[in-house]
């Protein structure tokens, strides 16, 4: 166990000074990739875990993000308090989400959580109003940190939104890894596997379900506060249903309820395109592409397959 944290944490002492050996191009790309580990990472609580299908991940990372833009045009709210509104807020529209789980399975669930990522989609464009429409809503940089007066940092530059975003991740991922262990996270893993028996047993499914909703949608809503301040200013076009193909197939391609999975496949399937040149811009194609060579070669997927190579 103590070698397997030692490696852990030379991971991310290597992550944490990539910065200082690249340029802002490759340190960008890499920010991209973390917005996407925890995207993918949310969504596998959801159904790599609990075994509820949602193709609805970019509409929570569209509702954190435009959370923290209205806040900070309508309320002049800073990003320390735009992030907490926005995992609240976004956790919110997940329980909403999760109340058809309750009476939907499979493919019928699926199709429901399509609908509801078009739905916010669509009102993202049309309440202009309210969202700006396709113009979109400007969201101020995060700028200087700091505490009891005294200005400890500055995050400005492309570097120092990647280590706010890699602790971010970090902390995340540690979330996750403690509510997997737990009674709860065993919870969403016997409601997977047959939740006939586990209601039999005595589980709550129904509660247990919505609280994999709501993790789920509380990691996207966190990568989008984010990303709105980073970018500087969110469009409806930032959070189509493209984008939450892209996280499924991420997490599929990592392995799907497997820890290590979705960070593999995020970093896979955002990296990978970008080093093969003018293929870049056919990336969802190679995204659709790897997915179904995937399911067909790896249906478990990448870590997955190592874990059975392994053995029990």
């Amino acid at each position: 166990m103590s070698s397997r944290l030692s490696i852990i944490v030379l991971a991310i002492a290597a992550a944490a000074i990539i910065p200082f050996f690249v340029g802002g191009y490759e340190v960008g790309l890499l920010l991209t990739a973390l917005f996407y580990v925890l995207l993918a990472t949310g969504l596998n609580l959801v159904s790599g875990y609990a075994g509820q299908f949602s193709f609805a991940q970019a509409a929570f990372y569209g509702i954190g993000a435009y959370t923290a833009a209205i806040m900070s045009r309508d309320l002049g709210t800073s990003f320390w308090i735009n992030l907490p509104a926005g995992i609240v807020i976004t956790g919110m529209f997940g329980l909403l989400l999760g109340i058809p789980a309750l009476r939907l399975k499979g493919h019928f669930l699926a199709i429901v959580t399509i609908a509801f990522q078009t739905i916010i989609y669509l009102v993202l464009i049309q309440w202009m109003s309210f969202t700006g429409g396709q113009v979109g809503v400007s969201v101020p940089g995060i700028g200087k940190v700091s505490l009891f007066g005294v200005e400890l940092f500055e995050i400005v530059t492309v570097q120092s939104y990647y280590w706010l975003t890699l602790a971010l991740t970090v902390v995340g991922m540690l979330i996750a890894w403690r509510l997997l262990r737990s009674r709860l996270g065993r919870e969403w893993i016997a409601i997977r596997d047959d939740e006939t028996l586990a209601s039999a047993i005595g589980l709550r499914a129904t509660w247990i379900k919505l609280t994999a909703f709501v993790a789920s949608a509380a990691f996207a809503g966190a990568a989008g506060v984010v990303t709105a301040h980073y970018m500087r200013g969110v469009t409806p076009d930032d959070f189509n249903i493209w984008i939450s193909c892209m996280v499924v197939a991420m997490m599929v391609v990592g392995g799907r309820g497997t820890f290590f999975g979705p960070l593999l496949g995020a970093l896979l399937l955002t990296i990978m395109p970008e080093l093969m040149g003018s293929v870049a811009q056919y990336k969802m194609l190679l995204s659709g592409l790897v997915l179904v060579i995937a399911i067909t070669v790896m249906p478990d997927g990448i870590v997955g397959r190592i874990l059975s190579w392994r053995g029990p």
